[in-house]
């Protein structure tokens, strides 16, 4: 059951009225309840993992609270990555082995099996594991009812795609009643309006140029290709964020607040600032129960690039099981590696040239490095193998700039063009709002003809210009794969 589906919004008022009205002990019942029933929806197939994911790590955390030390832990954790590498990378690492053999002279082919992935595995087992960890650490003590930690893993707005939880932001919040609060409504309404202008509008109508492009990129001339590339970046971006911002709007709807995933990412000046801004929830659990326990940058200089780089390379690995996806990766670890070595240099020349960091132009010329660093990087997380991602860099260089077609042969024509022009400006004005207000909350507050008035304009220009018709799917969400 996806956000954009007519089955989400008849679930939606049911679960949310269910919950306002129940006496308060029948409140997080209820709302498990809805929760996995959402997940079944997804496929019934995947229930009994979510349930035994939820039975391990409430026992585990009231053993570790008890006389449990750091083998229950590490068993605990050893059953998650195990699981996790076997369902989403068995295929993958035999692979691996067969070209590791090849390279020796020694022929092995093995039937890989077909697992199911269940959705949503990869968010909710890092809930999981960070919540241990932080029990474990102190941080967090065990919690006594089942059925707050099983909201902690399973509530409906963030468990397929994140953000991804910690349980010292959501169990207090699972442990009070959160009465009818219409500001609240108001303010995860718009929240929720605006991700679904951007998914439909944007994202959706990027996609079709950006498959297009990458599905033949021979096709196409030079300009045409890297326009693609491009298109990308901002598609993941408002594919992503559009998702997160339903989600947070679903669950401040009913009173909860979820974690901010995303703070402008393009807005950034370097890859570090970057990665402070994009997927947030994912980047502060590598750095808090990877990043850190390696050494962090406690251990010298090398040591702090070996520990990024290793950190960027399991973040690529989780991302999906393809080589592509560890070199997209290592790419923005070694941009960040880079940017700390030539920091002192890049420091002298802009002395000697008088130049300050501070002005719009140094501003604006970091944000477009930024953008071009980035979308290189997306290139390998898009094409789906290195090969694929080869094919279209070289045809980013070819004499070739523009084929015969122009936009329509790249699946879009001029008035899709002219809506996704449009809604990019909008999404650059609101994205420079947000750098001083939050607006989703700020239109909440507007008086009610202006505050309707916006919310109409929403609604009609996702019902007018959205990406709909043959072909569409409102499951088409591109963090649902991992």
């Amino acid at each position: 059951m996806s956000f954009l589906t007519l089955a989400y919004f008849g679930f939606f008022p049911v679960a949310a009225v269910g919950y306002f009205f129940l006496p308060a002990r029948g409140k997080n019942i209820w709302l498990l309840g809805c929760s996995w029933f959402f997940y079944l929806c997804a496929g019934a197939e995947y229930v009994p993992f979510l349930i035994l994911t939820t039975l391990l790590t409430y026992l585990v955390g009231l053993r570790l609270a008890g006389r449990g030390g750091r083998g229950t832990l590490t068993a605990a954790l050893a059953v998650f990555v195990a699981a996790l590498g076997v369902f989403k990378y068995l295929g993958f690492g035999m692979s691996l082995v067969k070209d590791a053999l090849a390279l020796v002279g020694l022929d092995w082919s093995a039937r890989v099996p077909k697992l199911l992935l269940p959705a949503g595995i990869s968010f909710y087992f890092f809930t999981a594991m960070g919540y241990l960890i932080d029990v474990y650490r102190g941080r967090q003590e065990a919690e006594r009812s089942f059925t707050r930690c099983a909201l902690l893993l399973a509530f409906f707005p963030a468990l397929l795609s994140g953000p991804i939880g910690r349980g010292r932001d959501l169990l207090p919040q699972f442990a009070q009643s959160h009465p009818f609060d219409y500001v609240a409504l108001r303010e995860g309404f718009v929240r929720f309006l605006w991700g679904a202008c951007k998914k439909l509008l944007l994202a959706d109508r990027l996609a079709v140029m950006v498959n297009t492009v990458f599905a033949g990129p021979e096709k196409f001339g030079a300009a045409q290709v890297v326009l693609a590339a491009c298109a990308f970046s901002i598609q993941i971006y408002c594919d992503f964020s559009a998702y997160t911002d339903m989600a947070l709007g679903s669950a401040r709807a009913m009173g909860f607040t979820l974690a901010e995933n995303f703070r402008t990412p393009y807005f950034a000046r370097s890859i570090a600032d970057f990665w402070r801004r994009w997927h947030m929830s994912l980047s502060t659990w590598f750095r808090d129960y990877l990043y850190i326990p390696l050494g962090g940058s406690r251990k010298g200089r090398g040591r702090t690039y070996l520990n990024l780089l290793i950190v960027f390379a399991v973040s690529g690995l989780w991302h999906g099981a393809a080589a592509s996806f560890v070199v997209w990766g290592l790419l923005n670890g070694l941009y960040q590696v880079a940017g700390a070595v030539t920091k002192p240099g890049r420091t002298k020349v802009r002395r000697v040239l008088r130049l300050s960091e501070d002005t719009k132009l140094s501003a604006l010329w970091q944000m477009g490095c930024v953008f071009v660093l980035s979308t290189v990087a997306w290139v390998f997380f898009q094409a789906g193998s290195v090969g694929g991602a080869l094919a279209v860099f070289r045809n980013m260089v070819k004499p070739v700039l523009w084929d015969v077609g122009g936009l329509a042969a790249m699946g879009l024509d001029r008035k899709e063009a002219a809506v996704a022009g449009v809604a990019l400006l909008a999404l650059l004005g609101v994205d420079v709002w947000s750098l001083s207000e939050r607006p989703c909350k700020r239109v909440a507050t507007l008086p009610r003809a202006a505050r309707w008035a916006v919310c109409l304009m929403l609604l009609l220009a996702a019902a007018v210009f959205g990406s709909y018709g043959t072909g569409y799917d409102a499951q088409s969400f591109i963090y649902f794969r991992f």
